[in-house]
């Protein structure tokens, strides 16, 4: 049994064994588990590991594949997409080769996503990011069962939006917001998959005046990220907030205040490319 995956898994996404444990067992059941080995009921351990987006063969000693191996890089990558590490997951993703993952439709619908959001918002090729996005969307997930469709929905739509093609961009947009609502999210990969969906969405909103709607869906997030104890998105969130206040606003003490909320999770997470973007925001707007 591999507990320590386990720990690092939970300390990695910034969650208390309180907060792990919520709603599936005790906090003593999970304390006893991690710290004497003592192992809980397969439920409550399948319950669990679906909360830290774990496989259960991923601790419970199964040799791991080489697929297995890439996912776990994969979901390095996807967790450096949120604290805005891009160099890292390009690493990553290049060294994977997409052949690898043939056998897992899944694994290759990821690889897929990540490759077109690095390209989307590192600068990199958008003509490669069309290419990745259309893979999903044509050939792998053609019939729109899984959350990788409305991922690559909003990836087109972040393409057309740098390419200034409004039409474009807003039927793209248009398709998630219409159906966001009726996603399922019972696990944690799915929860920070959810989240990007709504930012970026507020973002294409935000970046195009219809505050309206932009701020109705990072309030959303807000709520999502509560509830499922998820802190690395929320200081994004509430930076956008602050930032939409001010257009409308200017710097008044509600922006200040959503502000130092940014500031303090971007801290709390040591997520540093964010606290400079807002200590520069903030600069600039000498608050």
């Amino acid at each position: 049994m591999d507990i320590q995956t386990f720990i690092d898994k939970r300390k990695e996404l910034g969650l208390s064994q309180k907060e792990l444990s919520n709603g599936i067992c005790t906090q003593a059941t999970l304390s006893k588990f991690e710290n004497n080995g003592k192992i809980p009921s397969l439920k409550i351990l399948i319950q669990l590991c679906n909360r830290l987006g774990l496989s259960l063969d991923s601790i419970i000693g199964v040799s791991d594949t080489k697929s297995q191996e890439v996912i776990k890089a994969m979901n390095k990558a996807e967790f450096n997409l949120i604290i805005q590490e891009y160099a890292d997951s390009w690493r990553i993703i290049k060294s994977i080769n997409p052949d690898d993952l043939a056998d897992d439709k899944n694994a290759l619908m990821q690889y897929y996503y990540l490759k077109g959001y690095l390209n989307v918002l590192d600068d990199g090729d958008l003509f490669d990011a069309v290419f990745d996005f259309n893979r999903i969307l044509a050939e792998l997930d053609a019939n729109g069962e899984t959350i990788f469709t409305f991922l690559s929905f909003v990836g087109m739509g972040m393409v057309y939006a740098k390419q200034g093609d409004d039409k474009k961009s807003e039927y793209y947009f248009s398709k998630v917001f219409n159906n966001i609502y009726t996603m399922s999210i019972d696990d944690v990969s799915k929860i920070w998959r959810y989240i990007n969906i709504i930012f970026y969405c507020a973002l294409y909103y935000s970046e195009r005046q219809d505050l309206e709607t932009a701020n109705a869906l990072l309030k959303y997030a807000v709520k999502i990220c509560a509830e499922n104890h998820v802190t690395y998105y929320i200081a994004r969130i509430y930076a956008q907030l602050a930032m939409n206040e001010s257009r409308v606003n200017g710097n008044n003490k509600k922006v200040r205040n959503l502000m130092n909320k940014a500031l303090v999770f971007s801290e709390f997470n040591r997520n540093e490319k964010e606290i400079e973007l807002i200590k520069r925001w903030v600069a600039s707007n000498k608050m």
